[in-house]
């Protein structure tokens, strides 16, 4: 690092969708079209987060992600970090604002991550900036980044003038249970596939109707902490958001990953689990700390890997010199 170069660094958590977020407004706004929740996660043991730094200095640097030079584009972070430039530019007296972010042990939710890491950087550099403007600005790189923001469970409201996230319940609400990621070889589909044809069916509207619905039951299962409740609602959601995308044409839920479903929905019957399915490659089965073993070894496959995750917090600054 340059010595005359000033930085600051953070870390934020990726995230698993619990009431499930199909269709945007349009590519550029990225605006929700209805509310929805989500839960901040790391590997038990060890730390899933996206890593951020920006730095400010004299000399032009590039930006870089997980080692490589970024693209720019309207989703890139080069351009929420070009809404805070100059600003950032006159307060610091400097030439260049210069970032750089890696993926730690990240399974899925990375933009969410990447997004929150960015934002609470800036925060710390401008920490007069409207909560409410930052996680709207931070939409250009992931809609749901609220989720990391904020950490723990959380819900998204939608207006007319954009998403305002709180946070409903804190990680260790959820001590007494775990989530076993399943992941399967076979890559994702990009999320713009499902926000811009979910939104096309005739059925969306309830889709709309019933996620908002949901959320109001969720607030009532936090108040009451009923963690069991709240992932139980995720499990029936699952099955309702999938079946809605797949008649877009969108196919997340292989055959493969359903026949592990169904033989979770066997379990249930006998052991307490749910399972979680968002836009990629992993089925994220939640079970009490006493039954995940059991569990995952019931439910073990060749080739697929098993990561051991738990609900986390908000986003933290790792380092500065400013």
């Amino acid at each position: 690092m340059d010595s005359s170069e000033r930085y600051v660094e953070a870390t934020a958590h990726p995230t698993i969708g619990i009431v499930l977020l199909g269709g945007l407004s349009d590519p550029n706004n990225r605006i929700p079209l209805h509310g929805s929740s989500g839960i901040a996660y790391t590997i038990k043991n060890k730390e899933s987060v996206a890593r951020t730094r920006i730095s400010l200095s004299d000399k032009k640097h590039v930006y870089t992600f997980n080692g490589k030079e970024i693209e720019e584009s309207s989703r890139s972070p080069i351009a929420l970090i070009q809404k805070y430039e100059e600003r950032l530019k006159t307060k610091y007296r400097t030439e260049y604002v210069n970032f750089k972010s890696e993926n730690q042990d990240i399974l899925s939710g990375s933009s969410d991550a990447g997004a929150a890491a960015l934002g609470k950087c800036i925060q710390y550099l401008l920490p007069d900036e409207d909560p409410f403007s930052m996680e709207n600005n931070l939409r250009i790189i992931s809609e749901s980044v609220g989720r990391s923001l904020y950490g723990g469970l959380t819900v998204t409201d939608v207006s007319n003038h954009g998403t305002r996230t709180r946070q409903i319940l804190n990680p260790e609400e959820f001590g007494g249970y775990e989530i076993t990621a399943f992941t399967f070889p076979h890559e994702r589909r990009p999320s713009d596939d499902i926000h811009f044809n979910i939104k096309k069916l005739p059925e969306y509207p309830n889709r709309v109707k019933n996620a908002n619905y949901k959320l109001i039951e969720l607030q009532k299962l936090a108040e009451k902490k009923d963690i069991r409740g709240i992932f139980e609602l995720a499990h029936n959601d699952t099955e309702e958001y999938h079946s809605l995308v797949e008649k877009a044409g969108v196919i997340i839920i292989t055959p493969e990953m359903r026949q592990l479903m169904k033989e979770v929905d066997r379990i249930r019957k006998n052991i307490w689990c749910s399972y979680i399915v968002t836009g990629g490659n992993n089925v994220f089965v939640v079970t009490r700390n006493e039954d995940s073993e059991t569990i995952s070894d019931k439910l073990r496959r060749r080739d697929v890997r098993i990561t051991k995750l738990i609900v986390a917090g908000h986003p933290k600054i790792t380092s500065s010199n400013i």
